[in-house]
């Protein structure tokens, strides 16, 4: 079996956000941040802020063909009750400041508010939530208080490990502070349906859970989830599942035994394909449970004809991935790997060639004439 490690490295080095962009995003988040914070009217609202999405998961990577920005999500959670404001008056209250300090680059979406903010590849969701319970409330206060441990930077092995300790001992430690109450019971409210109606989720449980998982397969988890994102970026057929749907995904798939990148990669496309053939006959599409509120369903929104393509390209993608790791030499190793990752996986070698240290001598077997 080969395994070409030292260009995975290579890999995914292509394909995380250059150093510009990842400046960039720090200083957009950073920016919006400080200045919803200084606004007299809405200060009072807030009761914490925290990122979420992949740029917080670290399970993102570098724009790709039509994909040109990078999305990156503020959470904030307000306490603004869900009984006397429907998600359009909260988002009216929030005009006044978007219009002052983002003229003609926001919009209103179906559950954020997107701000693309000029001169720059960076879009800032703006996550809104109504007041959660009085007892969350305090959770939240207390978070965003307490020094909970960055989960945005990249952790393998045994760092992953303590990265997961950590955050579950700083949960512990809130909870403890004003009673050990579950945090991870109570979603929080966003809007969602055009604006009308205010929908559980719980980004923080994400966070956890892939913190979790990411420890438990040795560092490797986002990886995986980062390659196979980028496998899909490469395939223009079919464009769902994408974002956090796919990841999703490929969470529930991904075993947590593998000792690689290229080991995760193969079993997690295998797994999809040799999981998922119910569903194809059937031509429906899987339930996903959402991490921390079960009763909402990942892929409720993709079709049944969207998930039989998605299929079909996991099927031809794990038999190239089977092939990558069982062929004899390294250089065809790489090249299926290359055939499935595209040209930011970088290509074998070149062939090396030893000139001869002293001049051929030629020799003869028998006379002419």
């Amino acid at each position: 079996m080969t395994t070409a490690i030292s260009h995975f490295d290579t890999f995914l080095e292509n394909i995380r956000l250059p150093k510009e962009l990842r400046d960039a995003c720090a200083d957009a988040h950073n920016r919006l941040r400080a200045k919803l914070l200084a606004d007299a009217s809405l200060n009072p609202i807030f009761v914490s802020m925290f990122l979420q999405g992949s740029y917080a998961r670290h399970t993102g990577t570098k724009p790709n063909g039509n994909d040109t920005h990078v999305d990156v999500d503020l959470v904030v959670v307000t306490n603004l009750s869900p009984a006397q404001y429907t998600p359009k008056m909260v988002v009216a209250r929030f005009r006044p400041f978007l219009d002052r300090e983002y003229p003609g680059q926001w919009e209103p979406h179906d559950r954020s508010i997107k701000i693309s903010p000029r001169d720059t590849l960076v879009t800032l969701d703006l996550v809104v939530t109504a007041a959660p319970s009085e007892i969350q409330t305090e959770f939240y206060k207390s978070f965003r208080e307490s020094g909970v441990p960055d989960l945005s930077i990249e952790a393998r092995g045994d760092v992953a490990s303590q990265q997961a300790f950590a955050f579950r001992e700083a949960i512990e430690r809130i909870n403890k502070a004003f009673g050990g109450a579950d945090w991870q019971k109570e979603p929080l409210l966003i809007p969602s349906r055009d604006l009308k109606l205010w929908m559980p989720t719980h980004p923080l449980e994400q966070i956890r859970w892939t913190t979790q998982k990411n420890a438990d397969t040795g560092g490797h988890y986002v990886n995986v989830v980062k390659a196979i994102k980028w496998w899909r970026k490469c395939n223009p057929d079919g464009e769902y599942p994408k974002a956090y749907p796919l990841e999703h995904f490929v969470g529930d798939m991904c075993p947590d035994d593998i000792d690689s990148l290229a080991e995760g990669v193969k079993r997690t496309l295998v797994a999809i394909r040799d999981t998922q053939q119910p569903w194809q006959f059937l031509r429906r599409v899987p339930v996903l449970h959402d991490r921390g509120v079960p009763e909402n369903d990942v892929f409720r929104r993709i079709t049944p004809e969207q998930y039989r393509t998605f299929h079909a390209l996991a099927t031809t993608a794990a038999g190239l991935a089977e092939e990558a790791l069982a062929a004899p030499t390294n250089a065809e190793s790489v090249a299926k790997w290359r055939e499935l990752f595209g040209l930011e996986f970088p290509p074998p070698p070149p062939a090396t060639f030893t000139p001869p240290t002293k001049p051929a001598r030629a020799t003869t077997s028998g006379s002419y004439g």
